[in-house]
């Protein structure tokens, strides 16, 4: 994934996509590289229980994009989780709210792979004849 933050922050990274999670979020590394102010008056802040454990997050509005795919960009609130000691082998989770929400995801587990689409070019490609 590749995430713009105002005029000085972007990162790219690895994220999974995760049907169970309710809200996309990146680690605490992600919003540093962002140049993500970190609990500014104001700020939007939250709690998501994941991976075990309970974990404070900021809410921001970021640009997300897909590498290599010039249609897979958009703009979505995420959380970043404040604490440090959260530990991924991957620096972001793409779930309901700010991903699955904006397109159509179709797995394929026997071959293992996924497909991410555009809601109505994936509707047309794929609904069962009636």
């Amino acid at each position: 994934m590749r995430l713009t933050f105002g005029p000085h922050g972007d990162w790219t990274c690895r994220a999974l996509v995760d049907t169970g999670a309710p809200v996309t979020f990146f680690d605490r590394g992600v919003a540093d590289a962002l140049n993500v102010k970190i609990r500014p008056a104001g700020a939007e802040l939250g709690r998501v229980t994941i991976l075990g454990g309970t974990w404070q997050v900021q809410y921001e509005d970021v640009d997300l994009s897909v590498p290599n795919n010039d249609g897979l960009s958009w703009t979505a609130r995420v959380a970043f989780v404040l604490d440090q000691r959260l530990q991924m082998p991957f620096q972001g989770v793409l779930g309901s709210r700010g991903f699955l929400d904006k397109f159509a995801v179709l797995f394929n587990q026997y071959y293992d792979y996924f497909i991410v689409d555009i809601p109505d070019v994936a509707d047309e490609l794929h609904r069962p004849e009636s």
